[in-house]
């Protein structure tokens, strides 16, 4: 004789396998890169100016050599003063023996000084915006990151799993691709690579010790650099930290 299950015992079995897929959790979208920058503008939106001094703690001559001009010839200098005013003007100052260079950049102009040696050297560089410094080449993730270049959004487990957002950049002028890594609670940079347009890394900046500097922008206090190869050419420390201390326009001139 077969057993009768209560009607009112299945009822209930019943209608909770009927709303079971739309109970499931779904996971949460991905950030936009319009939505990524209005978070940022919200977090840098109090920071007018920055200075810091950077000091080359490592450095291996040989793997340097391997280098990309740009990233190597920083490693020249013992330290560097650098001033920062937003939203486009960067300034690095450094002594090699005792001659002073200044390195400026001024919106779409950089300029190269060492009035010791009557190097007074300025370019306009608008035209083509990869080759201008910018607040993320020292770990800061402001707005300008959007300025003259396309920001997409990667969707990479990896990153997702680190707690971190991967970007591509590229710009309208060369086949130049940046792959960064931000931190996506705090915003702050954690990693850098640039690759040509087959793909291959040139040049990785590894970016650590953040530390808090203005409400809710956040700063690296370390960044190192790697050679293709996965070899360290050396590291930087960042310290003597001041914001919002009122730059002179004069001062990127």
């Amino acid at each position: 004789m077969r057993s009768k299950i209560p009607y009112a015992l299945i009822l209930p079995y019943a209608i909770w396998l009927a709303i079971l897929p739309v109970t499931t959790p779904i996971p949460a979208a991905a950030i936009t890169s319009n939505e990524l920058k209005a978070r940022v503008e919200t977090a840098t939106k109090e920071l007018v100016d920055i200075s810091l001094v950077g000091s080359v703690v490592q450095s291996n001559k040989d793997v340097i050599s391997k280098i990309e001009p740009n990233y190597a010839r920083l490693y020249e200098f013992k330290s560097a003063k650098v001033s920062l005013k937003l939203p486009d003007k960067l300034r690095m100052e450094g002594k090699l023996g005792m001659v002073k260079f200044e390195y400026i950049v001024n919106g779409g102009t950089k300029i190269f000084r060492a009035s010791p040696v009557r190097i007074n050297k300025k370019e306009d560089y608008s035209h083509d915006p990869a080759k201008l410094q910018s607040p993320l080449d020292i770990g800061l993730v402001t707005p300008t990151l959007w300025e003259k270049r396309s920001v997409e959004v990667v969707d990479d487990a990896e990153a997702k799993k680190n707690g971190e957002i991967k970007l591509r950049l590229r710009w309208p002028k060369g086949d130049m691709v940046h792959y960064i890594w931000i931190d996506e609670q705090n915003l702050w940079l954690k990693r850098l690579e640039k690759r040509d347009g087959d793909g291959n890394l040139k040049v990785r900046m590894v970016y650590s010790n953040p530390k808090n500097i203005c409400g809710m922008v956040w700063l690296p206090t370390r960044s190192e650099l790697y050679a293709s190869e996965g070899d360290l050419a050396g590291a930087i420390e960042m310290s003597d930290i001041k914001y919002n201390s009122g730059l002179p326009d004069s001062l990127f001139q």
